[in-house]
C-alpha cells in the first residue's frame, strides 16, 4: 500500500506508524514510515520518514499503549490530553490498519493542537465515563461534608475500577511530607496482605518518592503500569519507586496528578486495578481530577485561612475566636464531660512594656507559653487577651488536673523577671460553663490582688494594665 499518497488524502496532520510487538507480546519499537505535509510542517525538519518515534518526541508510555491497542487489538483509539513540552493540548486519535503480519501492525496517527482547553473535545467521552464523572461530581458537590464527599469519590472510583485501593495522596512541600488525605481499600484487603503495609496501610509513603513522580511523568499527563513489562520500563526511570512497590505486591498502577495552575499539590492513583479496562479508566480519572484539583486546592486554602484566623500571631496559639469556637461545642453538647479550666494571666506586662519596650514584653509573654506547655497540651491553651491566657483541658483526671494546676502555681516568680496569677476551677456538671469561667476568673483576679498587694511597685494597674 502506497501509505504517502494514503495520507496526504487528509487536511489534518496525520502520519502512519508501524509498532512491532515485542517477544514477550507487549509494545516493541514504533516508527512513523511517513506523514502529510501538514504533520510534516509541524514536525519540522527533525522529521524523516522511517524514523522511531522517540527520536522526534519524548518517549511516552501512554502514547506506546495507544498505538499497541490499535495495531493489534484494533481499537480505536481517542484522547484529548494536555500536551506539557509543546504548552497545548492534542486532540489525537489512533485508527487501526490491516497488516498481514503477526508481529507487525500500523497505525493512522491524526492529531490536531488547541492552544487552550477545549471543553467541547473534552466532553466527547462515552457515556459510561460521562456517567462516572458526573456521579462523581455530584458526590463530592453535593456532600454537606468535604471530606465525605471525597471519601465517596473514591470509593465509587475503587469500585469502578477493582482497584486493591484507590487514594488521593497530598504533597506538603513546606513539611516535606506526602499525605494520606484520602483513600478506599478493596474489602479482600486484609486477606490480600497479612498486615497493613507501607504502600497502602499505616505507614506512610516517603515525601522523597512521591516527589520524584513529577519527573517520572514528565511531559505526559500520568503514570501507567498494566504488566511486568511496563513495571520493568519504568524501573530504568525510577528505580526507588519501582522497588518500593515490587516489595509490596504492586503489579499495576495508574497515577495522575492534581494540579493548582503549574503546581502539583498531590496525585490521584489506583494500584492492582482492572487493567482490561485501561483506556475507561484513565479516562475517567484524567476527567475527574480535572474538577478534583481546584475543588481541593479551594478546601485546602480554605482550611489555611481558617487556621491562620484561629492562630496568635506572636506566640502560635489559639487565639480567642478559636477559644470561643471551643467554648460553643462543649456548650452544645447534650451532656456535658467533665474539664478542668485555668485562667492565667501575666503580671506588670505594661511596666515591662513602658519601661523596656515590647520586644521585651513579648519574650515575657512567650516565656509564659513555655511554661503552660509545659503542663498542658498546646491545642488546649488559649491567647485570649494581651496578658491573659486560658486552658481548657478534658484531657485528665480531676487529681491530675489539681496536681498540676498547684505545680503551675509554683512556677511563677520562679524567675524574678516572670511572675503570673492563675484561678482554676473543675467542671464537673453541677454548673454551666460560664459560670465556670466566672469563678475561675475571679479566682485569677484574687491571686493577682494579693501579688499587686505584696508588690506594689509593680502595679500599673490604674494606667490601664489590671
Amino acid at each position: 500500500m502506497d501509505y504517502q499518497t494514503f495520507v496526504d488524502q487528509f487536511a489534518t496532520a496525520c502520519c502512519v506508524m508501524s509498532v512491532e510487538k515485542s517477544p514477550d507480546g507487549g509494545c516493541g519499537q514504533i516508527h512513523i514510515l511517513c506523514g502529510n505535509s501538514s504533520y510534516r510542517e509541524i514536525m519540522g525538519p527533525a522529521f524523516h520518514d522511517g524514523m522511531p518515534y522517540q527520536e522526534l518526541v519524548p518517549k511516552d508510555l501512554k502514547f506506546e499503549d495507544f498505538c499497541y491497542r490499535a495495531a493489534f487489538l484494533k481499537q480505536r483509539m481517542h484522547a484529548y490530553v494536555e500536551t506539557k513540552g509543546l504548552g497545548t493540548w492534542t486532540d489525537q486519535i489512533h485508527l487501526p490498519m490491516k497488516s498481514d503480519r503477526d508481529d507487525i501492525g500500523y497505525v493512522l496517527f491524526q492529531f490536531e493542537y488547541t492552544k487552550k482547553l477545549d471543553p467541547s473535545r473534552m466532553a466527547l467521552v462515552s457515556i459510561d465515563t460521562a456517567a462516572a464523572v458526573v456521579k462523581a461530581s455530584f458526590a463530592l458537590l453535593g456532600a454537606d461534608d468535604f471530606y465525605e464527599g471525597l471519601l465517596e469519590v473514591v470509593s465509587q472510583i475503587q469500585e469502578t475500577t477493582d482497584a486493591l485501593c484507590c487514594r488521593i495522596l497530598l504533597l506538603d512541600h513546606q513539611n516535606r511530607k506526602a499525605i494520606r488525605f484520602c483513600e478506599k481499600l478493596r474489602e479482600d484487603f486484609d486477606r490480600y496482605y497479612s498486615d497493613q503495609l507501607p504502600f497502602l496501610g499505616d505507614g506512610e509513603i516517603s515525601y522523597e518518592i512521591a516527589r520524584s513522580w513529577e519527573d517520572t511523568i514528565g511531559v505526559s499527563n500520568e503514570v501507567i503500569v498494566k504488566n511486568e513489562s511496563e513495571m520493568s520500563d519504568l524501573e530504568k526511570r525510577n528505580p526507588a519507586w519501582v522497588a518500593n512497590m515490587r516489595s509490596f505486591g504492586i503489579r499495576s498502577v495508574l497515577l495522575i496528578p492534581l494540579r493548582r495552575k503549574k503546581e502539583i499539590i498531590g496525585y490521584l492513583y489506583v494500584v492492582n486495578f482492572n487493567t482490561e479496562n485501561v483506556v475507561e479508566i484513565k479516562e475517567i480519572l484524567e476527567m475527574i481530577s480535572l474538577f478534583l484539583a481546584p475543588e481541593l486546592s479551594n478546601h485546602l486554602l480554605m482550611e489555611e485561612l481558617e487556621r491562620i484566623g484561629n492562630i496568635d500571631a506572636l506566640t502560635g496559639l489559639n487565639n480567642r475566636r478559636a477559644m470561643n469556637r471551643r467554648w460553643d461545642e462543649l456548650s452544645r453538647r447534650k451532656k456535658q464531660l467533665p474539664c478542668g479550666i485555668i485562667v492565667v494571666d501575666l503580671n506588670g506586662l505594661k511596666k515591662v512594656n513602658d519601661e523596656c519596650g515590647h520586644e521585651s514584653g513579648d519574650l515575657l509573654i512567650n516565656s509564659l507559653v513555655r511554661i503552660l506547655e509545659g503542663f498542658f497540651s498546646r491545642e488546649d491553651i488559649f491567647r485570649i487577651g494581651g496578658d491573659e491566657f486560658l486552658v481548657i483541658t478534658e484531657k485528665l483526671s480531676r487529681e491530675d488536673f489539681e496536681d498540676k494546676v498547684e505545680r503551675l502555681s509554683e512556677e511563677s516568680g520562679r524567675d524574678p523577671n516572670l511572675c503570673f496569677a492563675s484561678g482554676s476551677f473543675w467542671h464537673s456538671g453541677e454548673t454551666d460553663l460560664h459560670t465556670a469561667f466566672r469563678i475561675a476568673d475571679s479566682r485569677m483576679y484574687e491571686d493577682k490582688k494579693q501579688y499587686y498587694l505584696a508588690h506594689p511597685d509593680q502595679d500599673s494597674r490604674n494606667r490601664g494594665n489590671r
